[in-house]
C-alpha cells in the first residue's frame, strides 16, 4: 500500500518533469503585410550577411542549420533558417520574429536598427539555396 502511495505522489511530479512539445513560433498575421523598405535594395543582402555573421551565427550556425557553438547551451534547438517552414515565411514574418525575439532568441528592437533587421531578413532568403 505504501508503494501505491508513492507511485501516486511521483507520478504527477514526474509528469511535470517532461519537456512540452514546442509551439510553432508564429509571427501575428499583421506581420504579414509589413512593408519591406529594402524590396529593391541590391546591397541588402550583404549588409545582412555581416549583422548575421556578427550576432546570429553563434546559435544558428554559419549556414543557418541551427548549429552554432551556442546551440547546445540552449533548451531548444535555434531554428534551421534554410528550412522550407522558415523560408516559407514572409518578410514580415522574419523581421517580427527577429525584432520581437521569443524566449532565449533575444529580440534585436534596441540593437540593431530597423534596415538592419531587413537586412538580415534578405540574408536569410540566401541560405534556401546551401
Amino acid at each position: 500500500m505504501i508503494v501505491r502511495g508513492l507511485f501516486l505522489l511521483v507520478l504527477p511530479f514526474t509528469a511535470l518533469q517532461q519537456p512540452a512539445t514546442p509551439v510553432p513560433w508564429m509571427a501575428p498575421p499583421e506581420a504579414d503585410a509589413y512593408q519591406d523598405p529594402l524590396a529593391a535594395d541590391t546591397k541588402a543582402t550583404v549588409r545582412g550577411e555581416k549583422v548575421f555573421t556578427a550576432l546570429c551565427w553563434t546559435c544558428h550556425g554559419i549556414t543557418g542549420q541551427g548549429d552554432g557553438p551556442n546551440a547546445t547551451a540552449l533548451k531548444m534547438r535555434p531554428a534551421t533558417l534554410a528550412s522550407p517552414a522558415v523560408q516559407h515565411q514572409s518578410n514580415g514574418a522574419l523581421y517580427w520574429k527577429v525584432t520581437h525575439g521569443r524566449g532565449e532568441m533575444a529580440s534585436y528592437k534596441e540593437v540593431l536598427t530597423r534596415d538592419e533587421r531587413w537586412a538580415v531578413v534578405h540574408y536569410l532568403r540566401t541560405l534556401a539555396s546551401r
